[in-house]
């Protein structure tokens, strides 16, 4: 069923929009906490409403849940939701209402930074990350190096132990951008010699760093700018935001 279209049982409605399972749902319902705004409260769970509807639960608004929401992920946060041995992950990410609803898009590794996306959706999370797609993922890294022709080492393909990839080199500089700088300073390191912006096809596991590493440029600090067209922007570490599908400029 498409956004905004056809209608869905008031109980479904509030498990879609992170008020679940769906018997707390059918309490909410017959407690009387679940209204649409001026109205009696409902008392049915069985009751239809149109998907987009705004409903009422205990006075908080109920709305849609957004499809696509971008956070920027900190140092060392992992990207999984819990972790058995109680390190820093996804779980308090997002406001509680989204916890559950919304799912990552792929990983970043704990020592990577910037633009993780989370979705709701999982047929749009699969062309997300499906390889057919080659949605672009948009990268700067700090490296020990800056090897001669490493432009056309890139898009004539490294080989890795996961492959062969290609990334495409945007600009490499002896200057680094303050993501990467503050990345440094927390990891205590201070060998950097430039940054290299470089755009791949690929999600595959640590795959940039690799993929650089054995063009022989080893990289010390990563931060991912942009995926499928989104950027990053001025979103601070540990903020979200949501997002329009508009913005996936890159989304076939």
């Amino acid at each position: 069923m498409s956004e905004g279209s056809g209608k869905l049982r008031v109980d479904r409605l509030l498990v879609e929009r992170g008020w679940g399972p769906r018997k707390e749902a059918q309490r909410l319902i017959k407690r009387g906490l679940v209204c649409v705004a001026g109205e009696p409260p409902l008392k049915r769970p069985e009751l239809k409403l149109p998907h987009d509807i705004t409903l009422m639960v205990a006075g908080e608004v109920c709305a849609p849940l957004p499809k696509l929401v971008a956070f920027h992920k900190p140092l060392h946060m992992l990207s999984t939701k819990r972790d058995p041995w109680g390190r820093a992950g996804l779980d308090y990410a997002l406001p509680e209402r989204l916890r559950e609803a919304l799912q990552p898009v792929g990983r970043l590794d704990a020592e990577t930074t910037g633009l993780l996306l989370f979705s709701s959706d999982g047929a749009l999370t699969q062309r997300l990350l499906h390889p057919r797609r080659a949605v672009e993922r948009t990268y700067l890294a700090a490296v020990n190096a800056l090897p001669s022709a490493l432009k056309e080492r890139l898009s004539e393909g490294v080989e890795t132990s996961l492959g062969t990839f290609q990334a495409e080199l945007l600009h490499a500089r002896e200057e680094l951008s303050s993501p990467l700088t503050h990345t440094l300073q927390e990891l205590g390191v201070s060998e950097a010699c430039a940054e290299v912006c470089v755009r791949v096809r690929e999600g595959k596991h640590r795959m940039v760093r690799r993929l650089l590493h054995n063009a022989g440029a080893s990289v010390l600090a990563l931060h991912r700018v942009s995926f499928a067209g989104l950027e990053l922007g001025e979103l601070e570490g540990g903020a979200w935001r949501t997002v329009a599908l508009k913005e996936l400029t890159d989304l076939s």
